[in-house]
């Protein structure tokens, strides 16, 4: 069983992280509500269906459909024809990408704020445990795509 104090830790930094990507994430494509996800899941696997994007994000698909609707309202996204022709499919517009790109960045350079308070070795050996643990919260059946938003 974890200590207290491990547990605790890795709670204080995790939400930390989790509120500094959040922030800028959300600044860098300036929306919240699960846009920043949306765009940059689009760019590594577009053609995505509402109702995937939805999942990917953890909001309902009436939710996504919205946010699919305000993204598209602000140029970034579009919607198109479906791979079986009876669906239809989102794709980052130029715009959209470029912003993913943004989004992107953001998220790197919040990180990387918080890792600049370790030296070289201390971030080699969080990487590995960083690794170990990625793997153990990656649950069998699991859609990775979550994770990786």
């Amino acid at each position: 069983m974890s200590s207290y104090r491990l547990v605790n830790l890795l709670g204080v930094v995790s939400l930390a992280v989790a509120d500094r990507v959040r922030e800028a994430t959300e600044q860098a494509c300036a929306s919240g509500g699960g846009a920043a996800a949306v765009l940059v899941h689009l760019q590594a696997h577009p053609d995505e269906t509402v109702a995937d994007l939805a999942a990917t994000v953890g909001i309902g698909g009436s939710g996504g459909g919205r946010l699919v609707d305000r993204l598209a309202e602000h140029g970034l996204l579009q919607r198109v024809a479906g791979p079986s022709g009876r669906t239809v499919a989102v794709r980052l517009t130029t715009a959209g990408r470029r912003t993913a790109d943004r989004v992107l960045a953001a998220r790197r350079e919040a990180i990387s704020a918080v890792l600049d308070g370790l030296d070289p070795a201390e971030q080699d050996r969080l990487e590995g445990l960083l690794a170990t643990l990625t793997t153990a919260v990656s649950a069998p059946g699991a859609r990775s795509y979550r994770a990786c938003r």
